[in-house]
């Protein structure tokens, strides 16, 4: 392989936008992505002109319950029985992002 596809820039641009610390990798993180975007690259050798779009592969038509309600589901104030926090009727919980 000549050149990396990713360049370092573009690894430390990625983690950035990631919030990882990849102090010193760059360069290698740089050959490994390439490498792996090259074997993927591949792919594009198979002749696929005659395999049929597959959306979905398990076989499943419909995972959610049923509209009859059959299924026996908790009141509001039986899920809101165990929150640690209830904030206006919903759960409340510690902020996530740092901002």
């Amino acid at each position: 392989m000549a050149d990396n596809i990713i360049s370092k820039e573009e690894v430390k641009k990625i983690a950035e936008l990631s919030n990882l610390d990849i102090s010193g990798q760059e360069v290698k993180l740089s050959k490994i992505l390439s490498d792996t975007l090259l074997h993927i690259e591949n792919l594009n050798e198979l002749d696929t002109s005659n395999i049929p779009v597959t959306y979905q592969v398990t076989g499943l038509t419909n995972v959610f319950q049923d509209s009859e309600g059959k299924s026996q589901t908790l009141t509001k104030e039986e899920a809101m029985s165990n929150a640690k926090e209830n904030k206006d009727g919903l759960f409340g919980t510690k902020a996530v992002f740092d901002r």
